[in-house]
């Protein structure tokens, strides 16, 4: 079954375009891979710690020929038509796409709105950038209450005409919170952005003036007028707002508004994946890099998803074939230290320590055991503390370190009473005592088999004269 996602039917042309110039390296069932595909692939992960690090081509040859082997086995799966890795294909696609839709006329309409929303707003008027320092009114003050501010008001007011530095003055006594922390600096405003008492006092003021206490609904001002200056022209704005613009996303905005349109004008005829499809198509012959990199992540979803099901899941899951994989080589699994297997108990009184300890012993192994502790003994508030599962040497656990292997140290304050529930161990016992080796194992053997068994199902060849020029031709 091979149903290929719809926008990558289009590489067999874009691809046969650079045939002559390309020879095929490697062909794998219906794959054809080029020099320039592979040599794509092999630089690009030349960096990759353990992956093409010291390998010669030949060597990454053989390791591209057993991915591609499984891409093949992915798409024959019909692994390409799950509804999941088609969405996250699509928006990498999408993503890639966007400097070839780019509308840059939408662009500039937005930019011109923009500007002329605030010229408007502006009618002609200073764009100010001010700090002020604000002592709070409450609604319900009395006239006395009132006089009290006033009067400290007016003591800051002198304090600044005396001197006093306005940011370190703002920060100790201003009571609005969000600008106070900033030396009472507020954003560049225009008219109709404030209170009409501030915006009043404040366009009467010259750069570096300080106003005498202002009273709005708040409260107590004092302004200081920091800058004003006239809305430059928009052909000098212009990169100051496109550049803001692109990091809201205006670029996919753009992109998105062109396909709208192309879908409109169509009549209903074009639909917004065949715009992308012939998009893609267009771009995928002179662009090299971006057929590469599409193919790539497609080829990349397939060979996850390919590699999930019939490698990764399983080998976790058989613990039958853990285990006799374990028993099989038991010898490369030998520690070279002692291991603690158990658990760690703690509780706040020596009463409860002991019906823990009894307790953890009764129901050690079972998976739910936190659970199971949690409902016995602290329904009320934790009073005992049980470790997951460990399997620890000494020098991984502090705790396991001062019980077990005669480390130092003191017990939690909290949790005065400790034990461990456990043995000592000098080898171990099962591969559950070294899960994480036996499965990264068995996965690799798995892996083998798969491979072994794709190379007898599908149809493969590596030219040797073509591989021979990797990174050596003109």
């Amino acid at each position: 079954m091979k149903k290929i996602l719809s926008s990558l039917l289009l590489f067999a042309a874009a691809l046969g375009v650079t045939a002559q110039t390309d020879p095929v390296l490697m062909t794998v069932g219906h794959f054809k891979v080029t020099r320039g595909e592979f040599e794509y692939a092999y630089n690009k992960n030349s960096g990759e710690q353990g992956a093409v690090e010291e390998k010669t081509p030949e060597e990454y040859a053989e390791m591209y020929l057993n991915y591609k082997l499984k891409v093949l086995a992915a798409e024959d799966a019909g692994l390409d038509t799950l509804g999941a890795l088609q969405a996250e294909y699509r928006t990498y696609r999408d993503a890639q796409l966007t400097p070839y839709l780019v509308y840059q006329q939408f662009i500039d309409s937005v930019a011109r709105s923009l500007y002329d929303d605030v010229a408007g707003r502006l009618q002609g008027k200073d764009i100010l950038t001010l700090s002020h320092i604000l002592l709070l009114v409450p609604a319900d003050a009395t006239e006395g209450q009132r006089a009290v501010i006033k009067q400290r008001a007016d003591s800051v007011y002198n304090a600044l005409r005396a001197g006093a530095d306005f940011a370190q003055l703002a920060m100790q006594v201003s009571q609005d919170p969000g600008s106070a922390r900033y030396g009472g600096m507020l954003r560049p405003v225009g008219p109709g952005e404030l209170v009409k008492e501030f915006e009043d006092a404040a366009y009467k003021l010259n750069k570096g003036d300080i106003s005498q206490p202002v009273l709005t609904a708040y409260g107590y001002h004092i302004i200081q007028m920091r800058d004003r200056q006239p809305l430059q022209p928009f052909e000098e704005l212009y990169p100051t707002i496109v550049n803001n613009l692109k990091r809201q996303g205006i670029e996919e905005a753009s992109a998105e508004h062109r396909i709208e349109r192309l879908v409109a004008q169509s009549g209903g005829r074009l639909t917004r994946e065949a715009i992308l499809d012939s998009v893609l198509n267009a771009h995928l012959g002179d662009t090299t890099s971006l057929r590469y990199l599409v193919q790539e992540y497609r080829e990349g979803l397939l060979f996850f998803e390919a590699s999930q099901n019939q490698v990764w899941k399983p080998a976790v899951a058989d613990e039958a074939g853990l285990r006799r994989h374990f028993e099989a080589n038991r010898a490369q699994y030998a520690w070279d230290a002692p291991r603690f297997r158990g658990y760690i108990v703690q509780a706040k009184s020596k009463k409860i320590f002991k019906r823990a300890l009894s307790f953890v012993k009764k129901n050690a192994g079972a998976d739910n055991l936190s659970q199971l502790v949690d409902a016995e003994f602290n329904r009320d508030g934790q009073q005992v503390r049980v470790s997951k599962f460990l399997v620890a040497r000494q020098g991984e656990n502090a705790t396991i370190d001062r019980l077990v292997f005669g480390g130092s140290g003191q017990p939690l304050a909290a949790f005065p009473y400790e034990k461990v529930v456990g043995k000592t161990y000098k080898q171990p016992t099962g591969y559950e005592d070294v899960l994480q080796q036996v499965v990264g194992d068995y996965q690799r053997v798995l892996e083998d088999q798969w491979v072994e068994q794709l190379r007898q199902r599908y149809p493969h060849h590596i030219n040797p004269d073509v591989l021979r020029t990797v990174n050596n031709h003109d």
